[in-house]
């Protein structure tokens, strides 16, 4: 018991999750992938808005991410200063699994690979603290996220029944295999 303990604790104590900014072509344009701060929160809520309508998460939930610095890590992607997407993540150090709590990118930056580099960054950040997972949920009705997601490697494990709690929608279950990403890199 107490070994588990001591591992959970070190875990926590231990690492803290984060990336140094760096500049990713795309397509031909320079991006700025960094780690989010509270002065991006009010940028990641109007994406959710612009892509979900009502944000299913408030300013105050992504602030309280934000102060999780030893198991969450959030990274946004900014072009000319502006915030065009983001990703956050929980790390559960004792599974050794990083878990994307959610994602999305300005409908105007769709399909030009800006989610792509943002779960790229976050393989990378997860392998390098030791994870060997990845999983996610995403709506059943979602495809294109989905085929996003099985390009990189995800596969659905899991279907969750009435999992989203606006409309009760299932959602898949998705993992990946972080070593085998990995190799193939």
């Amino acid at each position: 018991m107490f070994g588990k303990f001591k591992h959970w604790f070190n875990g926590k104590t231990n690492h803290q999750l984060k990336i140094n900014p760096q500049l990713i072509n795309i397509h031909g344009h320079q991006y700025l992938l960094r780690c989010a701060t509270n002065q991006d929160v009010s940028s990641m809520v109007e994406i959710e808005r612009q892509n979900f309508g009502t944000p299913p998460w408030s300013a105050n939930a992504f602030e309280l991410e934000l102060s999780r610095f030893r198991d969450r890590l959030y990274l946004v992607i900014t072009y000319d200063s502006q915030v065009v997407g983001y990703i956050g993540a929980s790390f559960n150090w004792y599974h050794r699994e990083s878990h994307i709590t959610n994602i999305a990118v300005l409908p105007a930056y769709h399909s030009q690979g800006v989610g792509e580099h943002l779960i790229r960054a976050l393989f990378q950040a997860s392998t390098r603290v030791g994870m060997t997972t990845m999983s996610l949920e995403v709506r059943v009705s979602n495809t294109r996220a989905q085929q996003l997601y099985q390009r990189l490697g995800f596969h659905q494990s899991k279907l969750k029944r009435r999992y989203y709690i606006d409309d009760h929608e299932d959602a898949w279950e998705m993992k990946v295999n972080l070593r085998s990403e990995e190799e193939d890199n």
